[in-house]
């Protein structure tokens, strides 16, 4: 699915513009990067994310105002790698968040990125809900 045109408002997070569905088009373009032939690649990208394609965009444009570009990194992998197995990554609920970040850092957050975190979740679900 393509935005065009998507304004993600919010008091507690920057004005976001989506052109494209970018979560997709990263994952794709790593698993291109591995050799991946392009078609498998996007089939793959679309089936980690399944019908949370739009959910993944709003999660990891926000985390990169969190995380620097090491961690944000290692997210990406992360997620390349389910994609590489076809194993579905979750971006439901707060709680599918954080156990992700958990898995991808593998320490303990500290109360500030745990609170960011929680509120990215929250803003998310709103964005959602917009988009619907």
């Amino acid at each position: 699915m393509i935005y065009d045109e998507f304004i993600f408002l919010n008091n507690s997070l920057p004005h976001i513009r989506f052109t494209s569905n970018f979560a997709l088009e990263k994952i794709s373009n790593l698993l291109q990067a591995k050799g991946m032939d392009p078609e498998v690649a996007i089939e793959r990208a679309q089936r980690v994310f399944g019908e949370e394609s739009h959910k993944a965009t709003l999660y990891l444009h926000n985390l990169q105002h969190l995380f620097d570009a090491e961690g944000i990194k290692k997210v990406y992998d992360f997620i390349m790698h389910k994609a590489l197995f076809e194993e579905p990554v979750y971006f439901d609920s707060y709680d599918h968040m954080l156990g992700m970040m958990q898995k991808v850092h593998r320490s303990s957050l500290s109360e500030e990125e745990l609170g960011k975190i929680r509120q990215i979740s929250q803003a998310n679900r709103f964005g959602v809900a917009l988009i619907r």
